[in-house]
């Protein structure tokens, strides 16, 4: 099924973590040609050499909006859209009585990044083409540690967005993935060794699947998404099971 990608183009806006590569190389796999973007033009030739196939760089800025249209109108026509956006585990965590203004709206910036992408693609992606957007589940299931009211927030509104565009933007599919815990250190820099070890204890314990995440087993997730063409408006948990618990 994912042979269907081949020779289409998908653009992939994010930050370079894992996730982007992982998605990136799967994509390139099946014969997609592939337009990587990055805040940081110097990292880019580092990502684009560890894949072997047809792969465009931008330089974007996600969170500015000029600087997300201006990266659209380089990349002209394109057939599906992949945005990533921020990784959720290097945002502040506050609980809501000490939380300032500042935090809050820094963790709806994943919002918005996300919201200028779209609209800025809408110019450029096929009418039989798909969006994906990646959410969280912390949209279904909060942290008993509390502090990620303003991230789940955000990622509430990347998803009902989503949802939304199903049927505004028609036939363009679209649709969202709810991400679970991944074990992908490019989005963990402000996790300390001996919480990433905590963290990955718990979900060898805690988790149905036994092992948090690998940015490859989402970016399947994305692709599945991508190729089925009766697919659209869906918000898909790929989280382990941690729903369950």
């Amino acid at each position: 099924m994912f042979n269907s990608l081949s020779g289409q183009k998908v653009v992939v806006i994010g930050t370079s973590s894992g996730l982007d590569l992982a998605i990136a190389q799967q994509l390139v796999a099946v014969g997609a040609k592939v337009v990587l973007t990055h805040s940081d033009p110097a990292k880019l030739p580092q990502a684009i050499e560890s894949l072997a196939g047809e792969i465009e760089s931008q330089t974007v800025d996600i969170g500015d909006e000029d600087s997300v249209h201006t990266c659209f109108e380089q990349i002209g026509k394109f057939d599906h859209l992949v945005v990533t956006s921020m990784g959720d585990r290097n945002l502040p965590r506050s609980l809501l009585a000490e939380m300032t203004t500042a935090t809050a709206q820094g963790a709806m910036s994943k919002f918005w990044s996300t919201f200028f992408a779209v609209r800025a693609a809408l110019n450029g992606i096929a009418p039989n083409g798909s969006i994906t957007l990646i959410s969280s589940v912390s949209i279904f299931k909060s942290s008993k540690l509390g502090g990620i009211s303003a991230i789940a927030a955000a990622n509430a509104a990347v998803a009902v967005f989503g949802r939304s565009l199903a049927l505004e933007i028609a036939p363009i599919r679209v649709n969202v993935i709810a991400a679970g815990l991944l074990a992908d250190t490019s989005i963990w820099s402000n996790q300390t060794e001996s919480e990433r070890s905590d963290l990955t204890k718990w979900a060898q314990s805690a988790l149905p699947v036994q092992h948090l995440g690998q940015p490859a087993e989402l970016a399947q997730a994305v692709l599945g998404l991508m190729t089925n063409p009766y697919l659209t408006g869906v918000i898909l948990p790929v989280d382990g099971g941690v729903t369950l618990i």
